[in-house]
């Protein structure tokens, strides 16, 4: 009997332990339930919210005013001139004396000073036009506020045509709230009046204070359109957020600038240049870009040229490209040299040391291919092979664009005395090396096999007529893919899924110049998967785009390409599908458009 009751207890013993469990579990599961239905209602409001910055960055909206809202009482007026000015100015003759690192220190120094005075607190900034004259359409703005805090800012015009211009500064603060403010406020649209709507956010994104500005900015300084027209297309696919960079000849050609329009073709930006420049690229914490014929510049995010990096007795004919290691290569070409296939310089972004990096001309093997090309065997000019586009793949390794000969070649060993051709993606139509000579067959194996990517399946084969194969006694092997033809900006990507020794590259293929298909209907994005181990090229991807002549470049975003055509004057937003999204109309010399949110730079 004693061992039934024992056991009994024992059951019972277990049964409250298992429901305590279950009871234990259930709560668990309900609370783990809860956390998730928070976690998602956070996660779902910061996605709206998200949404809702984004949509009033992307400067689509002209119907809805930030200026509507202004309260008349609080805004006050910022004066660049006349006896009520109560904004600092500072003169710059021309183009060389913005350029000048003295001068933009001076300009500095005398910020420095006028904030010594007194304090500048978010109800009475420090504000100064343009002090370093770098950027036109801006102002410069400082105070210190009671407390930590962020700052997002509209520009508003009293115009239907201008869509308000909206962003969250960039302090540079962890979490981006501070106490000292100190801006490179841009935006502001050339020749019209500006309304500056100020609000100041704490770390939990509460509003904590408004300002309100309203100042008459000056003409556009380089006469450029300050509303490009432009198209809708039939594409429902949005346009990506960011401003157009825009690098070309203003029509007026008394001045030239790099200009920044925004989603509805407004001025925002212009960086007063003397030559026509092709990129712009963030280094370090500067931007770096041409400036004159031999002079790259760094200015930083408030506008101070930090350093102006010459290269005395060149000429600048391209872009450039950052190694990545605090070096970058520049097409540029020594103007003493009469004639030359190109030329590439090396210039330290830090110290400004200048190196002859790789002349061409030095390499036998391309030398020869040369003159088999073109059987005069005579170099035309100071850069006969017409190099347009620069690439860093890895230490001392660069590929150059060819778009004359419709090549791209990787050359190694440069900044020695023995460079070396490594290979080219072309067509081997293009060199004119046929034949079975050993010097023949060397130059042939110069130029990479054309392969299929995974997945890709062989071109299908005509069926050949009958005759043709009794004449012959043999059929034509299809061609994997054509080659690019006078290709244009090179972009090189890699990536940590690839093998050793691959690596992607695009490119706008304007399908056009020598051996091209002679039909002006298209050009096209290109992507390659090059592979230097098997020494092979397969063509990933290919886009249909409208047809270009010459120059130009194409980004290509995850649903849509931004597309340069100097030609036409026209750079636009075309969908996969190939439909128009937005197309801008530019007057004057176009060359390069690109497109960035300045994230990390002037915005957060």
């Amino acid at each position: 009997m004693r061992m039934e009751e024992q056991v009994e207890r024992e059951c019972e013993s277990m049964k409250k332990k298992l429901l305590t469990i279950l009871i234990t579990s259930l709560v668990m599961i309900a609370g783990m339930g809860a956390l998730l239905w928070k976690v998602n209602t956070v996660n779902q409001r910061l996605e709206k919210k998200k949404a809702a910055l984004l949509q009033e960055e992307m400067g689509t909206d002209t119907k809805d005013k930030a200026l509507e809202d202004v309260d008349k009482l609080e805004l006050q007026t910022l004066y660049l001139s006349g006896n009520k000015k109560n904004v600092v100015t500072r003169e710059y003759g021309n183009v060389n004396a913005i350029y000048n690192k003295a001068k933009s220190a001076a300009a500095e120094d005398m910020l420095t000073e006028i904030k010594k005075k007194r304090d500048y607190s978010e109800k009475d900034p420090l504000w100064a036009y343009n002090p370093y004259g770098t950027n036109p359409e801006s102002l410069y703005m400082y105070f210190k506020s009671k407390g930590r805090f962020y700052c997002r800012y509209t520009v508003s015009v009293d115009d239907n045509k201008i869509p308000d211009f909206t962003r969250t500064l960039d302090n540079g603060a962890s979490g981006n709230v501070a106490m000292e403010h100190e801006y490179q406020i841009i935006g502001l649209v050339p020749g019209r009046t500006n309304y500056l709507i100020f609000k100041l956010y704490n770390k939990k994104d509460e509003l904590a204070n408004t300002l309100y500005y309203k100042v008459d900015m000056p003409k556009s300084y380089s006469g450029g359109q300050t509303i490009l027209p432009y198209e809708k297309g039939r594409s429902k696919e949005a346009l990506q957020n960011g401003l157009y960079t825009v690098f070309s000849d203003t029509a007026s050609k008394k001045k030239n600038a790099v200009l920044l329009y925004d989603n509805s073709g407004v001025l925002r930006a212009e960086f007063p240049i003397k030559c026509a420049g092709y990129n712009m690229e963030k280094i370090y914490d500067t931007l770096v870009y041409a400036v004159d014929d031999n002079t790259l510049a760094r200015v930083n995010e408030l506008g101070q040229v930090v350093d102006c990096l010459e290269i005395p007795l060149h000429h600048i004919y391209g872009e450039f490209a950052y190694d990545g290691a605090g070096a970058v290569y520049v097409l540029a070409q020594p103007v003493q040299r009469s004639q030359s296939l190109g030329s590439v310089v090396k210039v330290e972004v830090n110290s400004g040391d200048v190196s002859d990096a790789l002349n061409l001309s030095d390499i036998p093997s391309l030398v020869r291919l040369v003159k088999k090309a073109d059987k005069s065997g005579k170099l035309k000019g100071r850069n006969h092979m017409a190099l347009d586009s620069i690439q860093v793949t890895g230490t001392n390794q660069i590929l150059l664009g060819s778009s004359q000969y419709s090549t791209i070649m990787k050359i190694s060993n440069v900044n020695s005395l023995m460079p070396k051709l490594d290979y080219m993606m072309t067509d081997q139509k293009v060199w004119n090396i046929s034949g079975k000579g050993k010097a023949v067959k060397r130059l042939r194996k110069k130029i990479l096999t054309k392969a299929l990517a995974d997945g890709q399946a062989e071109p299908t084969q005509a069926t050949p007529i009958v005759n043709s194969i009794l004449d012959s006694g043999k059929t034509s092997t299809p061609e994997l893919f054509r080659s690019q033809y006078g290709q244009n900006a090179l972009v090189v990507e890699k990536s940590s899924s690839l093998a050793e020794g691959q690596y992607y590259v695009s490119m706008l293929n304007n399908d056009a110049g020598k051996g091209a298909s002679g039909q002006k209907n298209n050009s096209y994005y290109y992507k390659y998967l090059v592979d230097e181990t098997a020494g092979t090229y397969a063509l990933l991807k290919k886009e249909r785009l409208p047809w270009n002549e010459k120059g130009g470049n194409v980004t290509a975003y995850d649903e849509s390409f931004l597309y340069c055509r100097p030609k036409a004057h026209v750079f636009e937003e075309i969908d996969k599908t190939g439909r128009e999204i937005r197309s801008f109309k530019f007057k004057g010399t176009l060359y390069r458009v690109y497109k960035n949110d300045w994230k990390g730079f002037w915005f957060y």
